[in-house]
């Protein structure tokens, strides 16, 4: 083992420090730049040098200190310990790196400063629980391994799915003998907790575990709970359908369904999208809608088509613009396998694109054949949003604006949010 003092010098695409060598990069877990660490190496058999241990001795100024206990055991927010300047420049070159990588020489005008959203919002939680012989282990993976870590606290979740986590640690136990295992999903919907446990285990819940997790719900006022067993619901209780608000209206919502990580994250990315329309828009297209986050916000400005593959989602779409009477016509289209392409796009002066990570490059060739007057591109993977960006400026379009959203704190996820302009 060789042993080390080193200053860090970067941070890599993870969040990680770096400390470059001669020919090689040594990632550094929670250090930032000017961090003055000590670290053990070996040597492995390609004369690689492989970080065993390391250890801050002296805090750089770009170190910051974590405000929550669970940080550095816990998995999850990896960026705490990054001063301010740090953290608002790492999201930045999230989006910086892939431009340049795809061929945009000079991206740094073109990419505004990220808008941050503070912490203590989220509304979604996804849990994992394990049922052992001396008690329940019930939240994130610890860093690094498939060991939980049950929090007593989170920083980044709503109050009210950090108050729940005591009463449902209890009612797992009391349910479930050693040796289940599961997950949980929670979303906090505008009217309550919907809330979905799924159990790895066939075995049918007993009269006495239903009356248990019945009881349960109504004690803590959920406005929905299912319990599956490998897949297969085998208990609901519904107060009321759980809903959500997009632009003030009532959408109803699915905690194992797409949704924004928050309400304020769902105003930000509507103003955000809306602000970039041109001043007058005659036909919006919404592709990838899902049930509306951005169709109704939109369809105060035009008449918007939708298209989404995701059935159940477009179905409540259909409902609530019904419902409120909004210009918005829903279609069924896998994007994806059937992109939009030619005359179809020619009624369009605006597309907006919010696809999955995985990008949507069959539709941006689509697309980089139009001359659809608008673009705004919206993405949660800024990899494959250069790679999409470059196959639509070699298209002829003009990449305007890029402007990054913050929804995920500390963590190394940013979302993007870009105006194209036909040429």
């Amino acid at each position: 083992m060789i042993h080390k003092t080193l200053i860090v010098q970067e941070l890599g695409q993870n969040g990680d420090g770096v400390v470059l060598g001669d020919d090689q990069r040594l990632y550094i877990p929670y250090a930032s730049p000017g961090d003055e660490v000590s670290v053990n190496l070996a040597i492995t058999k390609k004369n690689r040098y492989q970080v065993l241990s390391s250890e801050i001795i002296r805090r750089g100024e770009n170190h910051a200190e974590p405000p929550c206990p669970h940080y550095g055991v816990c998995g999850s927010c990896q960026l705490q310990h990054l001063g301010e300047d740090t953290y608002r420049q790492f999201k930045r070159d999230k989006i910086l790196r892939p431009l340049r990588f795809e061929g945009f020489e000079n991206p740094g005008p073109l990419v505004l400063d990220p808008i941050i959203l503070p912490p203590g919002l989220r509304r979604r939680a996804n849990f994992n629980f394990r049922c052992r012989a001396n008690g329940v282990e019930l939240g994130y993976h610890k860093y690094h391994s498939y060991e939980l870590l049950t929090l007593e606290s989170c920083h980044i979740l709503k109050p009210e799915i950090v108050t729940f986590m005591k009463p449902l640690l209890e009612a797992l136990g009391q349910s479930f003998p050693a040796g289940f295992e599961g997950e949980v999903f929670i979303t906090a919907a505008h009217n309550g907790l919907d809330v979905h446990v799924e159990v790895r285990d066939r075995t049918a819940l007993t009269l006495e575990q239903r009356e248990l997790w019945g009881q349960f719900a109504h004690d803590n006022s959920l406005c929905r709970l299912l319990v599956s067993l490998k897949g297969k619901e085998d208990f609901t209780f519904m107060r009321e359908a759980p809903f959500v608000l997009f632009d003030g209206i009532p959408v109803e919502s699915n905690c194992r369904g797409i949704l924004q990580p928050s309400r304020e994250a769902d105003q930000l990315l509507a103003k955000t999208v809306t602000d970039m329309l041109p001043p007058s828009s005659r036909k919006i297209a919404d592709l990838f809608c899902g049930r509306g986050t951005l169709s109704l916000p939109l369809s105060r400005h035009a008449p918007v088509d939708g298209y989404e593959m995701d059935q159940p989602a477009l179905d409540a779409l259909q409902s609530t613009a019904q419902r409120h009477q909004r210009p918005i016509t829903p279609f069924y289209r896998d994007l994806f396998k059937l992109p939009l392409k030619g005359k179809e796009l020619d009624g369009y002066d605006v597309v907006v694109v919010d696809p999955p990570r995985a990008g949507a490059e069959e539709q941006t060739h689509a697309l980089a054949t139009s001359q659809v007057p608008t673009l705004i591109y919206v993405s949660c993977n800024p990899l494959t949003f250069a790679r999409d960006a470059r196959i639509l400026v070699e298209g002829g379009y003009r990449l305007e604006i890029i402007q990054p959203l913050d929804q995920f704190r500390w963590t190394v996820h940013v979302e993007v949010v870009a105006k194209l302009v036909w040429q």
